[in-house]
């Protein structure tokens, strides 16, 4: 590819997300040459159960497929990978892999811990401290240990970049940095995850709890341990990463009060649905003192005096504390989250020059993520 810029990736986990990357990259190869002057190898590739991969000077992402399939002597397109596939050697530290790929760009798409994102931290750790641009859709990191990460970019004038963190592949992050100048997010309301979407509208239409967590585990919609979804983890960790980053709260997912859907009475989310009504997973954050321009009240579902005991944290520009929280929530068809059902997800966003600006995702599947990535990606290359 004369005249592009190559790219080395070093790629942590190799799940949905990270094979959907690879998918994308090995697809959009051309294109990302010739409208972006940017070609990507991959120098090595991690898994927690499936091997790892360290290739010198690197593979095309349909190489890394292509020995993925073979691990398991699978000869079949990239799309038709058995479970049993596997790469060549086995699994290595992921810090020790990252220091063997020699790449310039860490891609970080482990699953989420979510009692301190220890692993995926010190995967930034290390390839930011190895002078790598970073990538990640774990939203841990973001939750946890922003604002130290995000000082240690810059100290290694490096871009750390996260849009699939919080809303799989819709922009919210870029939407601030790119869109809008000057404005401030001064709270938020949002449906950020769809298992409990499934499982609160199964329940609705008479499926037990149990039949319908196994329904939504073999669609895929689940993380890795669905606890974290059932419990509010995923939520409040997607909660504190937002408001982290657009709002400078200083949150932990541990800071943020959550509901979990597995004492919802069944009764009850029947009886909502008879009345039109939704039962949702509804993220919260509000920062004390400010509300946004006009239609905020009419937006939102709650305002400043609802959060009871909401975690509150310091703003660290001095603009007041934060409050956030995640709760079950009823929904009547007025109010702008009630299409948040299935696999959509949406949020509120509350600012003080643009009042309350609506973003919605129809699809937050893998392959929205994986596009999270792919949007990063460029946006380094490009520096925007």
């Amino acid at each position: 590819m004369p005249g592009a810029v190559t790219r080395t990736v070093c790629l942590l986990g190799f799940g949905n997300v990270g094979r959907r990357f690879c998918e994308l990259v090995a697809r959009k190869g051309d294109e990302l040459a010739a409208d972006h002057g940017l070609r990507v190898l991959f120098t090595a590739v991690g898994t927690g159960s499936h091997g790892s991969l360290v290739a010198h000077p690197g593979l095309s992402a349909a190489e890394v497929l292509a020995t993925y399939a073979s691990g398991a002597g699978h000869t079949g397109a990239p799309g038709s990978v058995p479970p049993e596939a596997t790469f060549p050697d086995p699994a290595r530290p992921s810090v020790e892999l990252i220091a063997a790929s020699g790449a310039d760009l860490l891609v970080e798409a482990t699953p989420l811990d979510p009692h301190g994102g220890v692993a995926a931290i010190a995967h930034l750790d290390a390839g930011l401290g190895r002078g790598m641009d970073a990538i990640t859709v774990n939203k841990g990191p973001i939750a946890w240990d922003y604002g130290r990460l995000a000082d240690l970019a810059a100290l290694r004038g490096r871009r750390l970049l996260f849009e699939g963190a919080v809303m799989d592949g819709c922009p919210i992050f870029s939407l601030f940095r790119s869109c809008l100048p000057g404005c401030r997010l001064l709270g938020f309301e949002a449906v950020f995850n769809s298992t409990t979407n499934y499982i609160l509208d199964a329940m609705g239409e008479g499926v037990g709890f149990a039949d319908a967590l196994a329904r939504v585990r073999a669609d895929g919609y689940a993380e890795t341990d669905p606890s974290h979804d059932i419990d509010g983890h995923d939520a409040a960790a997607k909660t504190a990463a937002l408001a982290n980053v657009l709002m400078a709260a200083g949150l932990t997912p541990d800071d943020v009060p959550k509901d979990s859907i597995r004492d919802v009475d069944p009764a009850r989310v029947r009886a909502l649905r008879a009345a039109g009504k939704r039962l949702r997973v509804v993220c919260r954050a509000q920062r004390n003192g400010e509300t946004a321009g006009a239609g905020h009240d009419r937006a939102a579902g709650a305002r400043q005096d609802d959060f009871g005991e909401a975690a509150v944290a310091g703003h660290h520009d001095g603009g007041g504390a934060v409050r956030a929280e995640v709760r079950l929530t009823e929904l009547a068809p007025e109010h702008p989250l009630f299409s948040a059902a299935g696999s959509t997800l949406s949020a509120l966003l509350h600012t003080d020059l643009m009042g309350t600006i609506q973003v919605a995702e129809l699809d937050g599947l893998p392959d929205q993520t994986a596009y999270a990535i792919y949007a990063d990606l460029v946006s380094i290359h490009e520096g925007s």
